[in-house]
């Protein structure tokens, strides 16, 4: 009995053709009958009038104002992708892990099998994230706010997603990494707890602030040593240590992409900045965001949080990849 995993973000790809990832997994457009199970299976996030434009609708004309006009695809045009798993018969969560860690950050609320025909074997369900990461996802999904300075509404995406052999090849390293670590993960308990903390941040919505302590703390159970002598040095632990991991990676953040300031901006020192705005919304103090964050060039609680996420992403794979050298650094 096959799996098939609902990868609820994936729309540009050729819904006539499959792509193999690796033997007995398929990324491929979901049948007319699993279709008919995944908008069952959704209704229960709430049906708003824009909730899967981008499965059932496709964009027409991109409006200045944010939104767009679209019109209604064709049958053998509609976009809901699965991957099918034909090995085995347990639900493997590692896949949904493995996507969701890559770039693209491709979200799996759910997968869902199904009996064969007249057998006493109906339709099962496993979520991903628990439940409540599907609602959040969906709830975050579902709200369209308004931008008075720039009269346009946010943050509704119109752009696509793509699936392509560099996703794949990425795909499959994510699962390599997680495979393996899976079998030393006792060695490297604050690698393990983050990995997993990491996931239950998707239980928050990122119109709350907390998602900004949680990610953070994320962080600093990768980095930093929390002994008596050292716990006035957090800020100060995360922001070296952050750097010397960014100077190794193959594709280091650069911190101009994501925020203005002075030249002088590193990741080091924004992540500083950051921890002092994140110490405010941890102790309960009143949140001056402007006051907190005057050093950078209009930033939003968006742009910050897209930020943290970024970091945090990237310094998960790089401990599943040298947790030998995450531990030490932590000890530092």
């Amino acid at each position: 009995m096959s799996a098939y995993y609902y990868i609820e973000n994936l729309i540009d790809f050729d819904v006539q053709k499959e792509l193999e990832i690796t033997e007995g997994l398929v990324l491929k457009a979901a049948s007319k009958e699993q279709i008919g199970i995944l908008k069952r299976l959704l209704v229960k996030f709430g049906n708003v009038p824009f909730d899967f434009n981008l499965h059932e609708y496709r964009v027409t004309k991109k409006l200045e104002s944010g939104g767009a006009n679209v019109e209604k695809r064709k049958d053998d045009d509609i976009r809901y992708f699965v991957l099918e798993h034909s090995i085995g018969h347990h639900y493997n969560l590692f896949f949904a892990k493995a996507l969701l860690l890559m770039e693209k950050e491709f979200f799996v609320p759910f997968g869902f099998a199904k009996g064969p025909e007249n057998s006493e074997i109906g339709l099962s369900i496993k979520y991903s994230f628990e439940e409540l990461s599907a609602y959040t996802y969906f709830n975050d999904k579902n709200i369209i706010n308004y931008n008075n300075d720039t009269s346009q509404f946010y943050p509704k995406i119109w752009d696509s997603k793509n699936f392509n052999q560099n996703d794949k090849i990425e795909f499959l390293k994510n699962l390599d990494l997680l495979k393996k670590f899976e079998t030393v993960k006792e060695n490297f308990p604050h690698i393990s707890k983050a990995l997993d903390d990491y996931f239950k941040t998707s239980e928050i919505s990122n119109n709350s602030v907390f998602k900004i302590v949680s990610y953070i703390a994320c962080l600093e159970l990768l980095f930093v040593d929390g002994s008596m002598d050292k716990l006035k040095s957090i800020n100060l632990q995360l922001q070296s240590k952050l750097n010397l991991i960014n100077n190794r990676l193959t594709k280091p953040v650069l911190v101009e992409e994501y925020i203005k300031g002075p030249d002088t901006l590193n990741l080091g020192n924004v992540m500083g900045i950051i921890y002092n705005y994140r110490s405010s919304i941890a102790h309960g103090d009143f949140i001056d965001f402007e006051k907190r964050l005057k050093v950078l060039e209009k930033v939003s609680i968006i742009d910050i949080l897209k930020f943290l996420r970024i970091i945090l992403r990237k310094s998960i794979l790089f401990a599943l990849k040298e947790p030998d050298l995450i531990r030490d650094l932590k000890r530092c």
